[in-house]
């Protein structure tokens, strides 16, 4: 995505942190659609990584309702549509995330238009109808981790990448691809601090998280939605601390 250059700016955040014992977990379930801010940006949400010239990716909020889905638990999401376009979605949970007591990611995400034979192995290609950022600065350098859902790069594949004259490296990983279906939820969880550390020699304190889309490398259209992102703790003999994963929109979802 080497148009989308990283900017850690503060942000503020107001999205649902909660306490459980002696940890803090945090999630933003986009649900501010259903209290009159459909259309708009989730709070605490702000709109980088532009790029002069270019149309920005489309950030905003919609209800459930508008596809029937509240019955599955979906109440709210954020739609995100780039039409040759780019762009990220910032916020900063590290006020009140501690990623060596959280540090596991978890999401539910799904793709309805992929950007027409996008490539992240291929600068000329690269466009994703969806990335998920963890990003933090580091020296003079920003550093990230990147999960994407890309359109043809194969599931597995990880890669990285120098933008901005080389002051942004990101580590990305594909998670998923076209061949995953389009129009369907899928939940993921990773372990970003430990992803972190292996990709840079550190976990962070101070990081940004984001979610970006872009399409203007293949000059097309694409769209996704995410559910929910939350931040959740391991247990003690390293499992995740999480329900069983399910891939459809009608079970699973957000720890409470």
């Amino acid at each position: 995505m080497h148009k989308i250059i990283l900017l850690f700016l503060a942000a503020g955040l107001s999205c649902c942190a909660f306490a459980e014992g002696s940890r803090q977990n945090w999630c933003e379930d986009f649900n501010a659609a259903v209290d009159g801010k459909e259309g708009g940006l989730p709070p605490g949400w702000e709109v980088k990584a532009t790029v002069w010239g270019v149309k920005e990716t489309s950030f905003e909020l919609q209800s459930g309702k508008d596809e029937g889905l509240v019955s599955s638990g979906i109440i709210g999401m954020l739609k995100v549509f780039a039409d040759e376009a780019t762009g990220a979605l910032f916020c900063e949970p590290y006020k009140t995330v501690d990623l060596t007591k959280t540090p596991v990611l978890r999401w539910r995400w799904r793709v309805n238009a992929f950007p027409k034979g996008a490539d992240g192995r291929d600068r000329n290609k690269d466009d994703q109808a969806i990335v998920i950022y963890i990003g933090a600065n580091d020296w003079m350098l920003r550093k990230s981790i990147a999960y994407r859902w890309e359109t043809d790069t194969p599931v597995g594949c990880q890669g990285n990448s120098r933008y901005a004259g080389g002051t942004v490296i990101v580590k990305w990983f594909c998670l998923r691809n076209r061949q995953s279906g389009k129009d369907k939820w899928i939940i993921e969880e990773r372990n970003i601090a430990e992803d972190f550390k292996k990709a840079f020699g550190f976990i962070p304190k101070e990081f940004v998280l984001s979610i970006g889309a872009n399409s203007q490398n293949t000059k097309s259209e694409s769209l996704a939605f995410v559910d929910f992102i939350e931040f959740l703790p391991l247990k003690n003999d390293g499992e995740l601390e999480i329900a069983q994963i399910s891939t459809t929109a009608d079970s699973g979802g957000k720890q409470r």
